[in-house]
């Protein structure tokens, strides 16, 4: 899942070549909104060169206006002619510097010259004039993840979480920056969010169990996977996610205290029957992968070392046989094999 920025500066380009702009003023003004009106019919007519003409003429004559060279950056941006938009917007901006429709024109065209740092600065800049524009600090939020530059992401993606935590994908943008950082435990209240807000969107669901598998909190991983296992459609992925649970399940049951000697019985009982219910969870698991990964090794040997640690070792036997008959790994055949004949000597034992 990647989310997508520069929409509102595109959006709004889009509109100024399909809407003409709005009358600005009566009276006097008049007949300077005839003529702007003219070059806006032109660009809407793709006749940009023509508006381009027009417009200049007004100019020379010193009937200059916001509106303008706004039509003239239109015009020049369908002639790709991105610098001299450029101009033509900072000429607008200079009649209005409480406006941001020029500004936000100029983004587009920055953006269109490929030149995201440019970008960036213009939109710092729009939202010095609207500090509230939450979607040109989203979009800057998306660019700085873009530009490598983390710290200024989160900044921004903070900014809007802190005002407005149900915008978009804020919430799962944040969570993603914090476990890339290596902040797991600072990114979960952030996953917890995002899944709140998308509980059946896979691509949250997955990166939420892999921060939970990072910090080694196996038991709380498991739900998040499965979950994505029932809603997922990508099903090449999804034998790699039951063999993450399984496995989850069998380094949350290793992680069980069990001591005999301090535990008082009703402890030790409670200690034991958690770790079984684990264990068999992750049998449950393995046998899921090995339905659509017939003779995966991983399977075969996970599963047979927790029927091990259920005590169930004739299964287990059953289960490393069929691994020696399918393996293609011959040093861990010798290791199984070992392993085959001092689990069959204990049960002659």
């Amino acid at each position: 899942m990647r989310r997508y920025w520069m929409v509102l500066a595109v959006v709004a380009l889009a509109l100024a070549l399909a809407v003409p702009a709005l009358a600005r003023k009566k009276g006097k003004e008049e007949q300077k909104d005839a003529e702007n009106k003219k070059i806006e019919e032109l660009i809407q007519e793709g006749e940009y060169q023509k508006a381009l003409d027009l417009a200049k003429k007004f100019i020379e004559a010193g009937q200059v206006t916001e509106g303008l060279y706004i039509d003239m950056g239109v015009a020049y941006f369908n002639l790709k002619q991105y610098e001299e938009a450029i101009k033509a917007y900072e000429e607008a901006y200079k009649l209005n510097m409480f406006g941001t429709q020029a500004l936000l024109y100029e983004a587009t065209c920055y953006h269109e010259m490929g030149q995201d740092e440019k970008v960036a600065e213009v939109y710092e800049k729009v939202l010095g004039i609207e500090p509230t524009n939450t979607q040109v600090r989203y979009d800057l939020a998306q660019l700085y993840e873009k530009l490598k530059k983390l710290d200024q992401a989160m900044a921004q993606y903070t900014e809007i979480y802190n005002v407005t935590p149900d915008f978009k994908d804020v919430a799962y943008a944040m969570a993603v920056i914090l476990h890339n950082k290596g902040e797991m435990e600072k990114a979960e209240p952030y996953f917890e969010k995002a899944v709140s807000l998308a509980p059946a969107n896979e691509d949250i669901l997955l990166a939420q169990g892999q921060n939970f598998l990072k910090e080694k909190k196996y038991e709380l991983a498991v739900a998040p996977l499965a979950k994505y296992l029932e809603v997922a459609k990508n099903e090449p992925l999804k034998p790699a996610v039951m063999r993450q649970i399984a496995g989850a399940y069998t380094k949350a049951a290793g992680a069980v205290k069990v001591d005999k000697k301090t535990m008082k019985p009703e402890e030790l009982k409670a200690a034991q029957d958690k770790q079984g219910e684990l264990y068999t969870s992750a049998i449950t698991f393995y046998d899921k992968l090995l339905v659509v990964r017939p003779n995966n090794d991983e399977a075969l040997e996970g599963k047979a070392n927790a029927l091990i640690q259920l005590g169930r070792n004739a299964e287990a036997v059953a289960v490393l046989k069929q691994f020696l008959q399918t393996s293609k790994n011959e040093p861990e055949k010798k290791k199984v094999a070992e392993l085959v004949k001092q689990l069959e000597s204990a049960k002659k034992g």
